[in-house]
């Protein structure tokens, strides 16, 4: 069988989105370079399993190869959007690929591995040095800020724990711009304990949280997770992920726009006008408003093949707040013992307008 070694030329690889690097294979240092057309991207809410055809077809390369491939290519600009989760950045990213000025990909699988690889790299049995950890965000960097018009601009929606990479990659990347996407913690954690399978998110992704939390902070007036209700690891999982928000934006400095969600979804013309300018592309009214009315946005952003309105989710709050008020003031009450107690998280929560 042909392969994309013998197909594509390091040229190819550092300027055609359409072979993709799917997943790697971290053991064997090589990745499944999946070949997938333009519409791909636009279709998939995330690029993970779920995006997969039943056709799918790649190409295994060595990770050395690759970058052998793309050493030395042109910086491309890159947008990034780092958020809390389940604050509307999937719809916020589907709005801004509505636009031909950008190109839009949603949580690539590396970019996870990554961020969890950068979570250890002081511990003893890190997998890879923080030289060669650099090196492969390196590599992938450039292979995500690929698009199929050389005059667009690439951004790349994380998962939310990546947010732990917001500062040090803002750092590293000197021209890279980010949103920093949030909302009032009430609202997050009404909204994280309205579902169950959220709730298993948060109880799945607890311990990494706790961990970055005690790093921002230390362990010192910390509880221990196992004594946290369901609301208590609401408010938790939120203030580690602000936490890396607001590092992120203090260190980028202007290169970082802070965004409320609810401010979103009250003027999304004004605030969708400041992202795009935000990350370089400053658009006609004229297009904000066709972007807008597009109907795809009033889809559930994750699937599409369901209608999902401002209405519907006021709908979910309420019915969460009414199921699980005890457990929403549990939570309040643990931010509030926890930035009177940790600066960082009170730094946190006044920069974005959530305390007073």
């Amino acid at each position: 069988m042909t392969t994309l070694m013998e197909t594509s030329p390091a040229t190819r690889l550092t300027a055609d989105p359409t072979v993709y690097p799917f997943q790697v294979d971290w053991l064997k240092g090589r990745a499944w370079m999946l070949h997938v057309p333009e519409a791909w991207y636009q279709n998939a809410a995330f690029l993970d399993q779920r995006a997969l055809a039943p056709d799918a077809r790649g190409d295994w390369m060595p990770l050395s190869a690759l970058e052998d491939a793309t050493r030395g290519a042109t910086r491309r600009p890159l947008g990034l959007i780092f958020h809390i989760g389940h604050c509307g950045s999937t719809l916020i990213s589907r709005a801004l690929g509505l636009s031909r000025a950008f190109f839009s990909l949603r949580e690539p699988l590396p970019l996870r591995d990554i961020a969890s690889f950068y979570l250890e790299t002081d511990a003893v049995w890190a997998p890879m040095s923080p030289k060669q950890l650099d090196a492969r965000l390196d590599l992938f960097r450039t292979l995500w800020a690929r698009t199929p018009d050389d005059r667009q601009i690439a951004i790349v929606k994380a998962t939310s724990f990546c947010s732990v990479l917001a500062g040090d990659w803002l750092a590293r990347y000197a021209n890279d711009r980010a949103v920093m996407l949030a909302m009032a913690p009430e609202i997050y954690i009404a909204t994280v304990l309205g579902a169950e399978t959220y709730v298993n998110d948060l109880k799945g992704g607890a311990r990494v949280r706790m961990a970055g939390l005690a790093a921002a902070v230390g362990t010192d007036r910390l509880q221990p997770l196992y004594e946290l209700s369901p609301g208590e690891i609401a408010a938790m999982t939120y203030m580690a992920e602000l936490i890396n928000l607001h590092r992120g934006a203090v260190a980028a400095g202007p290169r970082a726009l802070r965004l409320d969600f609810d401010q979103y979804l009250k003027d999304p013309g004004a605030a969708l006008s400041d992202m795009t300018a935000h990350f370089g592309a400053r658009l006609p009214d004229a297009d904000i408003v066709d972007i807008l009315n597009h109907p795809l946005l009033g889809r559930y952003s994750k699937a599409t093949d369901y209608q999902f309105t401002g209405f519907d989710r006021r709908q979910r709050l309420a019915e969460s707040r009414a199921a699980n008020g005890a457990e929403i003031k549990k939570g309040i009450t643990w931010l509030r013992r926890f930035a009177r107690d940790h600066d960082l998280g009170r730094e946190a929560l006044l920069a974005y307008g959530y305390a007073k």
